[in-house]
């Protein structure tokens, strides 16, 4: 029998995915689930909030899985959230101080990419209750995109961008960020540099969901023309044409 040997409480690292929505979060946490070394837990801040719970309860749930075992099979512990899911930011930043955590920040360079991933997302919930492609089988074909919609949600996204950066900044805690398009380009070194971010050991690990939301924008939108012309000659423009995983 191959048991791993015991962990000692000051021998854990704690941690904290922060991210804003389609950046990755769930790739990266099921490829954290699949080392044994790591406990990895999902968004039950957000749980917590739609179940009604106030912030005390989040800060309370959080202080408790942030403090490891005496001794326990775990070299690194923690779990992903979105600020906006976080009741009392200023509360949660003194909690993760106290212990110590290392910050895991995700972002995304293509806003205009990120921000048609989050209208998709909402087609895939609607579709199947999922809000991440598990099954190819379960591709949602190409849609329109109303491009009112687009450009609120694309405020929205620099207004979400611009306060998690200042959040993270703010915690002056070991942080390390990713950037989605780096997965695209090599999912083993993205995951690898976070697994050695906190156990110090080099990993390939690969997660398990899908790509929602193909690169070449052209597939996926159906009045792909009319919307990249209307932020023509703007800094959006190359985001629309950017292909970092040819189909």
């Amino acid at each position: 029998m191959n048991l791993r040997p015991l962990v000692f409480r000051f021998q854990v690292t704690p941690f904290v995915i922060l991210f804003v929505e389609r950046a990755g979060s769930t790739y990266l946490l099921t490829a954290l689930k699949a080392q044994e070394s790591i406990l990895a837990v999902t968004e039950k801040l957000c749980a917590l909030r739609l179940d009604g719970n106030n912030a005390s309860d989040q800060l309370a749930w959080a202080k408790k899985f942030l403090t490891p075992p005496l001794a326990g099979r775990y070299r690194a512990i923690g779990f992903k959230t979105k600020l906006v899911d976080v009741l009392d930011p200023a509360g949660f930043a003194a909690l993760l101080r106290q212990r110590g955590c290392r910050i895991i920040q995700l972002q995304r360079q293509n806003t205009i990419k990120a921000v048609i991933s989050t209208i998709n997302a909402r087609r895939q919930w609607e579709a199947s209750g999922s809000w991440n492609l598990l099954r190819e089988s379960n591709r949602l074909p190409a849609f329109v995109v109303d491009p009112a919609e687009f450009e609120d949600r694309l405020q929205e996204r620099h207004r979400l961008d611009a306060d998690l950066d200042e959040y993270v900044r703010a915690l002056r805690l070991p942080t390390l960020r990713l950037v989605y398009e780096d997965l695209l380009r090599d999912e083993n070194a993205f995951v690898g540099r976070t697994v050695s971010f906190l156990t110090g050991k080099q990993h390939a690990l690969r997660g398990t969901t899908l790509k929602n939301t193909g690169d070449d924008l052209r597939h996926a939108i159906l009045n792909f023309d009319e919307l990249r012309s209307r932020y023509a000659g703007t800094r959006y423009e190359p985001m629309f044409d950017e292909v970092l995983v040819p189909a």
